[in-house]
């Protein structure tokens, strides 16, 4: 028996009776009792077991490069904060085309509580979220549900800084390559660059930009795109988009940074070994899964939820140049933060 089920059988709305299996406090105690015990007489399995620890992340395409550089720290950082709460972490696959039913994950699984990371938020999920009662924490995502907390890195300002930066080298025509286009992330980081183009005073040109997925490929595929463009700098959304790119300029005979500046985002350790050393934005990939544990656990705590931002910093490599650079210098890579 379902809680709309159990509503109908009572005379009640879904979201009284949603309330009253969770304690809520705007609930009266009448009314509580009557439907704890209708749920009792009923054998009822609650979606929350209140002794529970037992903690489900829910992650996309784990197996995929980008998600994997990204992913892993950030659930290390998690994994270890849920540690030294003695609360278990269970890692489960999901698939945007196949989203999961959370009260049902939760009931059959004893969760107490849900993060979801790496995913592609389908509007079954966000109309879910707004409305239950499972205390959960997002990544990168955003709902209006005061159960459910969420977590993000600063991914405006750190790339406002960059393009502030490529615009003190000279460059006026500065692209713009995202990866999911309906993606979070991708649309903060493309307001960044526009608040660097407004704050430097140089008119956006929506033939500058362009978008793909996080991945090398995207990069590479995009690399004709910026060339016949005839832009001098390009900012990316990843540092693999960044890598891609560079890569599929060499092929079109063009040099980074002589030719065309790049810019990436994550400061992968690639970033920092691939030639040229590249120009990124650092994510602290630990302090944002030890954050999201903490959020979440207050969230199955009961205590009210709220939004962080984890600060980014951008950091200055050999990818970005003076426009009328010409020819290797031949220096070391150096950073600067």
């Amino acid at each position: 028996m379902t809680i709309k089920e159990i509503a109908t059988a009572l005379g009640l709305s879904a979201s009284t009776v949603s309330k009253a299996l969770n304690n809520a406090s705007d609930i009266s105690s009448e009314t509580r009792n009557r439907v704890n015990a209708y749920a009792r007489s009923i054998g009822f399995s609650l979606h929350r077991n209140q002794d529970s620890k037992r903690i489900c992340v829910l992650f996309e395409n784990m197996d995929s490069h980008s998600n994997s550089q990204v992913g892993y720290p950030v659930l290390t950082g998690f994994q270890q904060a849920a540690n030294a709460y003695h609360y278990e972490v269970v890692i489960e696959h999901c698939s945007d085309k196949n989203p999961p039913n959370l009260k049902k994950l939760c009931q059959e699984n004893n969760f107490c509580g849900l993060m979801i990371m790496g995913t592609k938020i389908t509007s079954e999920i966000i109309k879910e979220l707004e409305t239950t009662s499972i205390p959960a924490m997002l990544m990168d995502s955003y709902v209006k549900n005061p159960k459910v907390a969420c977590i993000s890195s600063d991914n405006i300002n750190s790339v406002a800084a960059i393009v502030e930066h490529l615009i003190k080298l000279g460059h006026r025509k500065i692209g713009y390559l995202g990866g999911d286009k309906e993606s979070i992330v991708t649309r903060e980081r493309f307001s960044g660059y526009l608040i660097g183009l407004m704050e430097g005073d140089i008119e956006f040109n929506s033939s500058y930009v362009r978008y793909g997925n996080y991945t090398e490929v995207c990069g590479l595929e995009a690399a004709d795109f910026f060339a016949d463009q005839g832009v001098t700098a390009v900012v990316c959304a990843s540092d693999l988009i960044a890598i891609g790119l560079i890569t599929g300029l060499r092929k079109r005979g063009l040099r980074v940074p002589e030719d065309i500046s790049v810019s990436g985002f994550d400061n992968l350790d690639v970033a920092r070994y691939f030639t040229p050393a590249l120009t990124t934005v650092k994510q602290d990939f630990i302090s944002l899964g030890e954050n999201a544990f903490t959020l979440l656990r207050q969230a199955i705590k009961g205590n009210k939820t709220k939004r962080i931002t984890i600060h980014t910093e951008p950091i200055f490599r050999d990818s970005t140049a003076p426009v009328c650079k010409t020819g290797a210098e031949g220096a070391q890579s150096k950073e600067i933060i």
